[in-house]
């Protein structure tokens, strides 16, 4: 099969699966006004008001929640072509009052900034690392890497996180030791006494990415500024990250090396290092690319505990900021984006596969 039919054909496939999506971000909004009705509709009351069942009721025909289950879907999946995803409770912490894009749009470049240095870095170093402990299996230097790898796995990233603050902030150890200033261990960008120029308030930079913006503008220290706010958050990350991606392509590595195309290969003459680079590495790595796209769409979806514990205002805050506060748009809009990026990431994964193994496409 081309690899364009293939492709068509994983797209056909995405289609139910988003209409399960919406059916079930549905289904939780249903329930959820069951349950906290005023909630729901908080932003269309005035709490001074001395009729406000009348404002209920009229807030309820506005939001189509009178109608019955199967009209409210129908409702619901023009609210989501339409971009219209609900408001944030006024009390909300971080965009009180603002509609749940507006929040996601200004939440989701913090996090592709942090996925993209977090997964990055994981790619630079595990496939060397990988390749060079899975050539070489049941040695020092594999034991080493299982070691880290399993230490990687049980290390939880909370503690972790925590460690690197007390090691690393400006009042840490380390910087203490050596003197020198330590990293900052919250925010995303630093703050101003007087603004850049080109900078305002995230209204008018073009990416909303603090680091590249810097760069585009020519502003370089600017984008060191905010470069130094995601160095502990990414350290936090990328350890469990590289343990995962070791563990992979050190397994796929031992698990090709026994093949009968490299023992060939080896039979013919073909130097060592050709062998791994040409023939193990690139039928290693299948399994590892699945868990590099889809950790990448995870942390796009919001690592919620580091950016919590970093105060890292991103997609993961958001969302545990709408739990905590009840925002309930907050949280199913967060939800249904989150399923979408994982939908996405599964479509890129099956894309690359089938051009790495053309067996996969039949």
């Amino acid at each position: 099969m081309k690899i364009r039919y293939f492709i068509i054909r994983r797209l056909v496939l995405m289609v139910p699966t988003l209409i399960g999506l919406t059916l079930f971000t549905f289904v939780l909004l249903y329930s959820l006004e069951l349950t906290h009705e005023t909630q729901l509709v908080s932003q269309y009351i005035n709490p001074h008001s001395k009729d406000i069942a009348a404002q209920l009721r009229k807030a309820k025909i506005a939001l189509g929640l009178n109608l019955s289950f199967p009209q409210q879907y129908i409702l619901f999946l023009e609210r989501l072509v339409n971009g219209t995803w609900g408001f944030f409770p006024t009390q909300f912490p971080m965009f009180g009052g603002l509609p749940v894009l507006e929040g996601i749009e200004k939440s989701l470049p913090n996090t592709v900034q942090l996925a993209f240095f977090a997964t990055l870095l994981s790619v630079i170093l595990s496939i060397p690392i990988g390749t060079y402990i899975g050539a070489r299996p049941n040695s020092v230097s594999d034991n080493v890497g299982r070691v880290f790898s399993l230490v990687g796995y049980a290390f939880p990233v909370f503690v972790l996180g925590i460690l690197l603050q007390l090691l690393f902030s400006r009042a840490g150890v380390v910087p203490r030791l050596i003197g020198v200033t330590g990293l900052p261990i919250g925010g995303t960008m630093p703050t101003f006494t007087s603004p850049p120029s080109w900078f305002r308030a995230g209204t008018t930079y073009p990416t909303h990415i603090p680091i590249l913006d810097g760069i585009l503008n020519g502003d370089f220290s600017f984008s060191w500024g905010a470069f130094i706010y995601v160095i502990l958050p990414v350290l936090t990350i990328t350890y469990g990250l590289l343990a995962g991606l070791l563990r992979f392509i050190r397994s796929g590595m031992v698990d090709s090396l026994s093949q009968e195309y490299v023992k060939t290969a080896r039979s013919k003459g073909v130097p060592e290092s050709w062998v791994i680079r040409t023939h193990v590495r690139r039928n290693a790595m299948i399994p590892a690319i699945t868990v590099m796209v889809l950790a990448f769409a995870a942390l796009l979806g919001g690592v919620v505990v580091v950016e919590d514990i970093f105060s890292y205002h991103g997609m993961g805050l958001l969302a545990l900021n709408s739990v905590l506060d009840f925002a309930p748009y907050g949280v199913l809009s967060t939800t249904f984006f989150f399923g979408i990026i994982i939908v996405i990431a599964n479509l890129v994964v099956d894309v690359i596969y089938a051009l790495l193994d053309p067996r996969i496409r039949y």
